[in-house]
């Protein structure tokens, strides 16, 4: 990944991106392309916002670079990213523009307008959306071709894998552009050729909380069992394999016998199961709460777990540049 992020610094430096919202992922989505060597614009009407971005991407420069993933100094990276609250300012000039603001089709159309005002036609328009139509989105603006889903994954800066979502007047070559600033920012971006509730990766994982949810809630299994057999069972294969891959070197045949009998006893709920209805009206949310289907105040550290996932991630990046530069 190193030697990719370091080619697109000789190529691409007079390429400008603008991010509008610098929460978590707004942050860690100008993170990834600054350090890929374009000019970063993050924008947010809040300038304690801007200024906690600021600190939070340094301190992530400064893990990365510990971890040996940085092929720059911290302060290279840093000197590509600009901060404004002045939506008009900040995307006048740029080639792209990523929006990543809460999940909330009002706020978000109101954002898509002020960019379509602000910029030229050709400029992509992005939503890191993961629910919301594209369609509902472009109706806000005057080119509609020009909008297109981007959806990275938390944390944006480790996880490789961004959908790249077309919306019903997305043209071919929005689509193409932008799995091409992804490409060269060092993702590893998958089209969605039509736009439904979820795209690809959120689709999966609620049937995964769908069925696992079930299990509990019916005396099947624990919280922790079902999370281990995923972990340790599912999970260690679904690193190298995907489900798909994984049906093909089983034999279709099998999948389809199994299926038959399988299939009839799956949850097929369409709306949150009793279980989930039950924690929400208790006010048993998670960690936010302290208790959701685990108990976080007593001997789970949910900052400890993140810091696991990171770690983990970090990992998995390192072996992937070692393989790529041997």
């Amino acid at each position: 990944m190193a030697s990719s992020r370091q080619n697109n610094r000789h190529g691409d430096k007079n390429e400008k991106i603008a991010v509008v919202g610098s929460g978590l992922m707004g942050r860690g989505i100008g993170q990834v392309f600054a350090t890929a060597g374009f000019a970063i614009t993050l924008i947010d009407l809040n300038q304690k916002v801007l200024d906690t971005a600021l600190q939070q991407i340094s301190s992530s420069l400064d893990t990365m670079k510990k971890s040996g993933l940085l092929a720059e100094p911290k302060e290279s990276i840093l000197s590509r990213i600009s901060t404004t609250p002045d939506l008009p300012k900040g995307v006048s000039d740029v080639s792209l523009v990523v929006e990543a603001i809460f999940e909330n089709v009002d706020a978000k159309k109101d954002v898509f307008k002020r960019v379509d005002q602000s910029t030229k036609s050709s400029t992509i328009i992005a939503s890191n959306t993961t629910a919301i139509p594209i369609a509902i989105l472009a109706s806000a603006v005057s080119h509609p071709e020009r909008v297109v889903g981007s959806h990275f994954w938390n944390p944006p800066h480790l996880i490789p894998a961004v959908e790249v979502t077309r919306g019903e007047k997305t043209s071919v070559d929005t689509v193409e552009k932008t799995v091409s600033f992804l490409k060269r920012a060092g993702k590893k971006p998958a089209v969605v050729n039509r736009d439904v509730p979820g795209q690809i990766g959120i689709r999966i994982l609620y049937a995964m909380i769908r069925e696992a949810t079930w299990l509990v809630e019916n005396g099947i299994a624990s919280p922790e069992d079902v999370d281990n057999i995923v972990k340790e069972a599912l999970g260690t294969r679904l690193e190298i394999l995907g489900p798909l891959e994984l049906a093909d070197l089983s034999g279709i045949d099998l999948v389809e016998n199994v299926a038959n009998i399988l299939y009839k006893s799956l949850d097929s709920s369409t709306s949150p199961q009793e279980l989930v209805k039950h924690m929400v009206s208790a006010g048993e949310l998670g960690v936010k709460t302290g208790k959701g289907f685990y108990d976080w105040r007593d001997g789970r550290n949910a900052q400890q777990t993140i810091k696991e996932r990171d770690a983990h991630l970090i990992k998995i990046l390192k072996e992937e540049q070692e393989a790529s530069d041997s």
